[in-house]
């Protein structure tokens, strides 16, 4: 087992929001944020077959997630990715879930 922790973020497109608007916010999050924080390895970002979407962040472990949650708060390119997304403030605890990579493998 390792302490790295997969975050998994379910995204539903806000009213009037593009499947391009998100795209260009998630590559000016990625480079304006997201790729010099501490403990971040990999970010996939999936079209789900409902039409949703999810953000899945691979982070060396859960304190550099949540460490990186706080300073999301105050970023404007996460503000403006963020402002693409149907958020319900009462079950933003439901759209984001971390799991314990408990084991990986890899092709060979």
């Amino acid at each position: 087992m390792t302490d790295q922790v997969l975050e998994l973020a379910t995204i539903t497109l806000a009213d009037g929001a593009t499947e391009a608007q998100l795209l260009a916010a998630s590559d000016h999050f990625q480079r304006a944020f997201l790729s010099g924080q501490d403990g971040f390895l990999r970010r996939d970002m999936v079209r789900r077959g409902d039409g949703t979407y999810s953000d899945v962040i691979l982070w060396e472990s859960r304190a550099h997630a949540d460490a990186v949650f706080e300073k999301a708060q105050k970023s404007e390119a996460c503000s403006a990715y963020f402002g693409l997304m149907k958020m319900d403030p009462d079950t933003m605890d439901e759209a984001v879930e971390h799991c314990t990579i408990m084991h990986s493998f890899q092709k060979g």
